[in-house]
């Protein structure tokens, strides 16, 4: 050991840190060369004066031209040293911080010698291996303790600041007895550095490296400028510093001695006129408000802390974060002074966030929630007593300056409620606007010159257009020929706008989508029994179209979605309920008998299995198990696939290559089965399939067994739709229509129907339960008998699973939406979805 070394001041823990490290690697590799030849001169000469020896650092000082200096050395993640320094000479300052790594070889050789249970793996004494290594003196090998300053020396203190810009600084000096303030480390000429408490300068560098903060060498001052950290100096270590160091706090500085403070938000609403309000946002210190300048500083540290002149360090309450960035994100620009009053709903579905509204929008959100309707639904004596109701709550909604939906049931009469709902209005000069699917428009025409002949009813064709709008009375327009005319909606204003089946909207980026959503009319309506068809973001585009901006960015809704379904579904319930309507078969036409489901397990036959199995076989060998890869990579080919699996469960008849084969399947077999016993009751059955290439095997198969049987069709081939629907209800015979989903879902009433078999499922519920209602409906005096045939152990039953999921999310949003729904949710793998049980 070198006799004149430096003092030594050190923990057990830290020796044990640092012979890891310094047995673990070659570290002299790292150190240029001219530097390692200078170390070690030091080492051999005593060169340094301390070493301030931590778990995470070595600090070790010299003094350079009468100025104490130091070095830090730190351990990289390459596992070498990494050295910052005080000097200006940042090779001088290596070269020290080297030596100081050779005294703490010596030091943990010495210890290791009293302490064998430090380790048996020691580092190799670099200093040693020195040709002109000098022969070390005999010292006494006892550990020595830490020194304290004298009283007599000149104190160390610490002045804490705060900078808006900066952060917390730290700067050191030393203050003598007659109160004069000396620099660190600038150049004091008339300061003896043997006078300066010198200890306690490296104890508060070295805790202030723990804590974070940044040496500044030119200001000689340390910084600590994320505001988080901050937070968490002042929490979990400005009390002990205090008992450590003469602190002192400049006037903002003071404040942090008051901790972290909770800082609440909330936006104030004021009306603005019928239509729309301002919002403003505040912040709060307890009781006291402190304004909307505040947003940009605590949105940029709503996660962390951030410094108020004047009130501290504070942090946003963390229960408001989440609203709080919705709120950033929706806020749109800052300047922004007029909101829709529609959206006060947004605003107070926000669990956390606090919202005050002035008097005349607490009573306007009153009035919506506990809506007052008058007797307008009562002019039409015709109308059952739930449709005056009906067409008397969207009068009130529409006279609170709201749009909304009327989701009841289907069969439940939302034609009619909405043609009253136009006759009753005040005359306007403005014209009316029905949006609808093509099959529905004979059914608009028809109700409206049967209960409201007053009506002047106009039919968007290609030989008509909105040149004649302004003349008032009802535009009906299929939801094809709106998008052929989108340019017209430019120049055309209506009264009423009315998206009938508004499910049918829920792309936002169809063309059909952005023609409704471009309509310029003052009152807006959607109707649709099934506004959620595949998951809650069908709604949105209809919140689109009704009030936009109450649901918030699409994006953010499917995000939202994804990642906390139920939260976000409780969410939407809380925004959208003021503005749905929706009725229930059960609740309020108790006239109406019960419809009756079962569902028929339909095993397949011999010649299937083995037809069903190879295509299973055949599609997991060829795109693999990995349903997930496969659908991203081949989509088209996967969805081709599970179309022929479906069609193998129905009729082998139905595959490629098959048509001129017998037909071979057991549902049909078990459909005409079924036929013998209810033809000869005089039943009327209607038969649903998607596909039509089945009904046509159907068809045959009846004709063949049951040559006296009347058998109609309805298809998207169908030229006069109104043909088969009229002969199905006007015969008193026993007769079987064959409809596809597609063309006899919507439009159509056959409630003369005594029975309704669903020959295969198909993955929207929502599909089947319209068709179904189409038999089940007002003015029917018996049961309706529902069968749904789905073939055993086969994609069928999991797409009858899937099924049963989607009428979950239904029942959580309208009150009787869904969470997102696909296959990869659902199926874990292709065999999982296709294989044959």
């Amino acid at each position: 050991m070198i006799s004149n070394g430096p003092s030594r001041t050190f923990t057990r823990e830290a020796v044990e840190a640092w012979l890891f490290r310094l047995s673990s690697c070659d570290w002299e590799k790292h150190i240029p060369s001219p530097q390692l030849r200078q170390a070690r001169d030091y080492y051999r000469e005593g060169y340094l004066s301390t070493i301030d020896l931590q778990e995470n650092q070595a600090i070790v000082t010299k003094k350079v031209n009468r100025e104490e200096t130091y070095s830090v050395v730190e351990w990289g993640r390459d596992n070498s040293p990494q050295v910052r320094t005080s000097l200006d000479d940042e090779q001088l300052g290596l070269a020290l911080a080297t030596a100081g790594l050779y005294e703490i070889e010596e030091l943990i050789a010495e210890l290791q010698e009293d302490d064998p249970l430090l380790g048996e793996n020691q580092p190799v004494h670099k200093a040693e291996k020195l040709e002109k290594e000098e022969e070390e003196e005999e010292t006494d090998s006892s550990v020595p303790e830490n020194r304290e300053a004298p009283t007599s020396r000149i104190p160390l203190v610490i002045c804490l600041e705060v900078s808006n810009q900066q952060g917390l600084r730290a700067v050191p000096y030393w203050k003598n007895a007659e109160n004069k303030k000396f620099s660190v480390y600038g150049k004091n000429q008339s300061l003896d550095p043997d006078q300066t408490d010198r200890p306690a300068l490296m104890r508060f560098v070295a805790e202030a490296g723990n804590q974070g903060f940044i040496f500044e060498k030119k200001a000689g001052e340390f910084r600590l400028k994320d505001w988080a950290k901050v937070a968490r100096f002042i929490q979990e270590a400005l009390a002990l510093w205090d008992q450590s160091f003469l602190l002192e706090f400049s006037e903002n500085a003071e404040l942090l001695k008051k901790g972290l403070k909770t800082l609440s938000w909330e936006i104030e609403a004021r009306n603005l006129d019928d239509s729309n309000m301002l919002l403003r946002e505040n912040f709060h210190l307890g009781k006291r408000r402190l304004g909307p300048k505040l947003v940009k500083k605590v949105t940029s540290a709503r996660h962390g802390s951030t410094f108020i002149r004047g009130h501290g360090l504070v942090k946003l309450d963390q229960d408001q974060v989440d609203d709080f960035e919705w709120w950033q994100r929706n806020r749109g620009n800052a300047k922004r002074a007029h909101w829709p009053r529609y959206m006060l709903f947004s605003l107070f579905a926000r669990k956390y966030l606090k919202t005050r509204a002035d008097g005349q929008l607490e009573h306007w959100r009153h009035s919506i929630e506990k809506l007052a309707t008058n007797g307008v639904g009562k002019k039409f004596s015709f109308l059952r007593p739930y449709q005056q109701q009906g067409v008397a709550h969207l009068h009130a909604l529409h006279g609170l300056g709201c749009h909304p939906l009327l989701a009841d049931e289907m069969g439940l009469g939302k034609t009619m409620q909405t043609l009253a709902l136009l006759s009753a209005a005040k005359t306007s000069e403005l014209p009316d606007l029905v949006t609808c699917p093509a099959s529905v428009v004979p059914v608009w025409v028809k109700e409206a010159k049967k209960h409201f002949p007053k009506l002047k009813i106009n039919i968007l064709c290609k030989e008509t257009t909105f040149e004649d709008a302004q003349e008032g009375g009802l535009w009906v327009a299929s939801y094809t020929q709106l998008r052929r005319h989108r340019h017209l909606l430019d120049q055309a204003q209506f009264r009423y706008a009315v998206l009938d089946e508004a499910q049918l909207i829920k792309n936002p980026k169809a063309k059909v989508t952005q023609a409704c959503l471009s309509i310029e009319a003052k009152f807006r309506l959607a109707l649709s029994g099934t506004p959620i068809e595949n998951s809650a973001l069908d709604l949105w585009t209809i919140f689109r179209f009704l009030m936009p901006g109450l649901l918030g960015p699409r994006k953010e809704l499917e995000s939202n979605l994804n990642e906390d379904s139920a939260k976000t579904l409780l969410l939407l319930r809380r925004q959208v309920t003021p503005f749905v309507l929706r009725r229930m078969k059960n609740d309020v036409a108790t006239e109406l008998p019960p419809k009756l489901e079962t569902e028929l397990p339909c095993p397949l036959n011999d010649e299937q299995r083995k037809a069903y199995r190879e295509l299973a076989e055949g599609g997991i060998h060829q795109h693999g198990n990995d349903l997930e890869k496969a659908i991203k990579e081949s989509s088209v080919h996967i969805f081709s696939l599970l179309t022929r699996l479906r069609q193998a469960c129905c009729d082998l008849a139905l595959l490629p290559g098959r048509a001129h084969l017998p037909s071979s399947g057991s549902k049909g077999e078990m459909l005409i089965e079924k036929l013998h016993d209810l033809s000869s009751s005089g039943a009327k059955v209607l038969v649903f399939s998607q596909f039509t290439t089945f009904l046509s095997v159907l068809k045959k198969n009846i004709k063949l067994e049951l040559p006296q049987l009347e058998v109609l069709e309805l298809t998207g081939s169908t030229r006069d739709r109104s043909k088969p629907v009229d002969r199905f209800e006007s015969t008193s015979s026993p007769v079987v229509l064959l409809a596809s989903l597609k063309a006899a879902g919507l439009g159509v009433t056959l409630k003369s129907a005594d029975y309704v078999f669903l020959m295969d499922p198909w993955w929207n519920p929502a599909v089947e339960e319209q068709a179904i209602d189409r038999a089940h409906r007002l003015g029917r005096e018996k049961p309706t008998f529902i069968y749904r045939m789905v073939t055993q152990g086969t994609i069928e039953e999991r797409v009858r699973q899937l099924q049963i999921e989607k009428k979950d999310t239904f029942q959580k949003v309208i009150g009787d939406i869904e969470k997102p729904t696909g296959l990869m949710e659902h199926f874990s793998s292709l065999q999982d979805l296709i294989e044959l049980r």
